[in-house]
């Protein structure tokens, strides 16, 4: 099951810098291409408030991986018998279409279709008797966010509806300034918080719960649409949880991992928990180490010269870090754990 296209099912339209409305929502026919970026990077979840300076120039790109994000008709869609009272639908190929609606007083999402791959072709869930509520208006940094806003359905896998029930929260949780790349520097920026979880019960399978946390920028001189996506989206079968996160800039960055994540550099790390130093072997003699906090500071950087690697980590908090490996415009990453 391809769970990474529920990610982007809240790609919801529409901003202009203090406020959201119904006089900004985005355009039928307004399109935008997003690339894809390195799935480790950070989200900068405590970075919320006014005069933020959210820092995404040093993330790489994937490679040859790009979505063109597409405002379309309901109408225009092969699914818009089962969301007939949507007026505008979003749709990101190889993703998800998302519909919604807008009102001179707030907004909502009715459902999405989503490729679900060998789990079941393609899903449609349609929240038929309780769609979801994003936003009141004007909604703008300061206005009262949206708690736990239930929503209900039918979740179509396999050609038989499920029940389908879930909360959602959101907020407009920043302002400030976006860096997308050496050359990009966006003032006047809001971020845009949603939080939604969802349960479908499959007889056979059991319930399937959806956790996802979502954070979209929006700069109103650019687009009705975000300018830069984190998305990070927990899926619990049977007590077993698996998560994923995607991320994507309207901005082409400055550097790319390779062809795909799965040709990264391939370096070792060890100890990893890590209580005073760690190992990075597998190295050729020519690459930059780093290690990035979640906040997305680097904290230690280091020139390597042979085929591994030693570094100091006795003096660092405990906590998860990213450890960046480069070499020749190319930016591998792996998670580092310090005790």
């Amino acid at each position: 099951m391809k769970l990474n296209l529920l990610l982007a099912t809240s790609l919801i339209a529409g901003a202009a810098f203090g406020q959201f409305t119904d006089a900004n929502k985005p355009a039928i026919g307004t399109t935008v291409t997003m690339y894809v970026m390195d799935s480790n990077t950070v989200d900068f979840a405590a970075m919320t408030g006014t005069n933020q300076t959210w820092d995404y120039s040093t993330t790489p790109g994937i490679y040859g991986e790009t979505r063109d994000v597409a405002v379309v008709a309901p109408s225009s869609t092969a699914y818009s018998g089962d969301y007939p009272s949507s007026t505008f639908a979003v749709e990101i190929p190889g993703f998800v279409t998302s519909f919604y609606t807008s009102t001179a007083s707030n907004r909502n999402s009715q459902g999405f279709v989503f490729d679900a791959g060998s789990f079941g072709g393609t899903a449609i869930v349609k929240l038929n008797s309780n769609d979801e509520l994003l936003m009141n208006y004007p909604y703008d940094f300061g206005s009262t966010p949206i708690a736990s806003d239930p929503f209900s359905g039918d979740a179509n896998v396999m050609g038989n509806d499920y029940p389908t029930t879930g909360t959602v929260s959101t907020s407009v949780d920043g302002t400030g300034t976006l860096i997308l790349n050496a050359a990009t520097t966006l003032t006047g920026v809001l971020r845009y918080k949603s939080h939604d979880v969802a349960s479908v019960s499959i007889p056979l399978i059991g319930t399937i719960t959806m956790d996802r946390t979502q954070y979209e920028y929006y700069h109103h001189a650019t687009s009705n649409l975000p300018v830069f996506v984190h998305a990070t989206l927990v899926i619990n079968l049977g007590g077993s949880p698996t998560t994923q996160t995607i991320a994507m800039s309207s901005v082409a960055p400055d550097e790319y991992l390779s062809v795909s994540e799965n040709n990264q550099i391939a370096f070792g790390m060890y100890p990893n928990p890590a209580n005073e130093s760690v190992v990075i072997s597998g190295l050729t003699g020519n690459e930059q180490i780093s290690i990035v906090d979640m906040a997305g500071r680097t904290v230690l950087t280091a020139q390597n010269n042979g085929t591994s690697q030693t570094l100091n980590v006795a003096d660092f908090q405990a906590g998860i870090y990213n450890v960046v490996v480069t070499a020749n415009g190319i930016k591998s990453t792996k998670k580092l754990t310090i005790n």
